[in-house]
């Protein structure tokens, strides 16, 4: 793929359908206008070999649709696709290596406290391992 020399591979992690829709709604605005292209993926935490694969792709598939119809609002071309790793941080910066992305970009998920203690901090382990700019913009920004 020929890259412009102004634009911009922006990797964008979302979990499920409400994610895409807080996540899409968030980062739109300040990609808008801008010479870039957007790389959702949709992480499963476990081996590939071990999935459901029809759930999984019919979860994406809805993920995809819901961040393709939001960037094509604002004419940036997006390109779906499904990852597989039991480290969630490590996979996305895996697909971030593979596509070249300048940038990380993702909204924190709303979770209760004990969701928050129970679950792994991948912002946190990001931000520890991460090489290239790693923006962190709240759902709440969209509004």
């Amino acid at each position: 793929m020929t890259r412009s020399f102004v634009e911009v591979n922006v990797l964008l992690p979302i979990a499920d359908e409400e994610d895409a829709d807080n996540t899409c709604e968030a980062v739109a605005p300040y990609l808008a206008g801008k010479d870039c292209r957007v790389f959702v993926i949709h992480v499963v935490k476990q081996k590939r070999k071990r999935a459901d694969t029809d759930a999984v792709e019919a979860r994406a598939e809805i993920v995809f649709k819901h961040a393709t119809a939001c960037f094509d609002a604002v004419d940036i071309p997006t390109t779906g696709e499904i990852w597989y790793g039991t480290d969630v941080s490590e996979t996305i910066l895996d697909a971030a290596a593979e596509h070249a992305a300048d940038s990380i970009v993702l909204t924190p998920r709303k979770k209760s406290v004990w969701r928050r203690l129970l679950s792994e901090n991948v912002i946190g382990q990001l931000a520890q391992r991460v090489d290239k700019p790693l923006i962190v913009i709240p759902a709440e920004a969209a509004d």
